[in-house]
């Protein structure tokens, strides 16, 4: 009876570690595509010289060939002007203008997707996960 007992235990450890090791890799997977959405967003943006329709259709295009989604809104934390789009948010700020020429930056923010129906029941508000960037500066005439 005591060798069936651990036989039980040593199945259960490699149970466990295999459910830790594959939602590691489901989150590195999940902030991958984060990251990578947030840096394409960033070049649109930089491309087009500020966010307008043409962007807007540019992001939502990548999205879809990225295969990113985001069941909820993202609550950026001191972020109080951050417009909600398609899985990110932004926000433009204008730090100078001088005469004719003004100066602004985007700053833009991914979430990681966790959908995991386990974690989903015992955390349900987990959105801490985030991936922040801002533009260079983009000057207009």
């Amino acid at each position: 009876m005591r060798d069936a007992f651990g036989g039980i235990v040593n199945i259960s450890f490699i149970v466990v570690f295999m459910v830790i090791v594959n939602g590691y890799m489901a989150f590195a997977a999940s902030y991958n595509k984060a990251f990578r959405y947030k840096n394409k967003i960033i070049n649109i943006i930089e491309q087009n010289e500020g966010f307008d329709d043409v962007a807007k259709e540019k992001i939502h295009a990548y999205r879809i060939s990225l295969g990113y989604s985001l069941n909820a809104d993202i609550n950026v934390d001191g972020a109080t002007e951050c417009i909600q789009e398609d899985g990110y948010c932004y926000s433009k700020t204008i730090p100078s203008t001088t005469g004719e020429v003004s100066k602004e930056y985007y700053t833009v923010t991914t979430a990681v997707n966790i959908d995991i129906p386990i974690l989903n029941k015992f955390l349900p508000n987990m959105h801490i996960f985030q991936v922040n960037g801002t533009t260079k500066t983009i000057t207009k005439h």
